[in-house]
């Protein structure tokens, strides 16, 4: 199994990584028999599936770590990941070739996971302010950086939709591998850190609310 890596972050938070090389039917056996996988059916494209259902191996596999009941993981009005009735927070991210996974006992969770690509530079306008673009000085990874701190950001709050470039802000940190990121709409506004690497050409970012 390519599972790439599991990191204890906290004393009840744990990170996961999964490396997409296995089809489908392997990945579909890979799931426990309760798992909920009738979101999966409206994923046409195999590849789309493969990103599905790794992404809940790996939550499943991260679940082993807390508890042996069969939970179901589900989703709430907002479209965020859950398991009901637990006192579990979990963020869900991947791409054609990695899946990453945060759950935590105690706090919020936000990841997110970017292919390092030209991508973030095309639409850049859409989603850095003026002053994050002062900091990104039109470096591809460093756009990409911003682009995925935002989704982490947005992932993280998952209450109401967000305007990339009005209600989140990003800003170096004090240390190489953080960023501060602000969510701010009306009556909220909240200071996060956000930590973030490179893995496999892919820029890797995460928070957890533990403040």
């Amino acid at each position: 199994m390519p599972l790439l890596l599991t990191r204890q972050l906290q004393k009840d938070t744990w990170l996961g990584i999964w490396q997409l090389q296995e089809p489908v039917q392997d990945l579909l056996a890979l799931l426990p028999p309760h798992a909920d996988t009738s979101a999966m059916e409206g994923k046409v494209h195999p590849r789309r599936q493969q990103e599905w259902l790794a992404s809940r191996v790996l939550v499943y596999q991260l679940l082993q770590l807390y508890t042996n009941e069969p939970l179901v993981l589900a989703r709430n009005e907002h479209g965020k990941p859950y398991f009901p009735n637990q006192p579990l927070h979990v963020s869900i991210t991947h791409s054609p070739k990695l899946a990453a996974v945060i759950l935590s006992g105690q706090h919020q969770v936000g990841i997110d996971i970017e292919l390092l690509s030209p991508k973030a530079l095309r639409v850049a306008d859409k989603f850095l302010t003026e002053a994050e673009k002062q900091h990104t000085a039109s470096n591809e990874t460093a756009t990409c950086l911003y682009w995925s701190a935002k989704e982490t950001l947005y992932k993280l709050y998952s209450r109401k939709k967000l305007i990339f470039k009005e209600n989140l802000v990003v800003v170096p940190g004090i240390e190489p591998n953080l960023l501060l990121g602000r969510v701010q709409v009306e009556n909220f506004s909240k200071l996060y850190q956000i930590y973030h690497e490179v893995i496999q050409e892919h820029i890797l970012t995460y928070c957890v609310d533990s403040k």
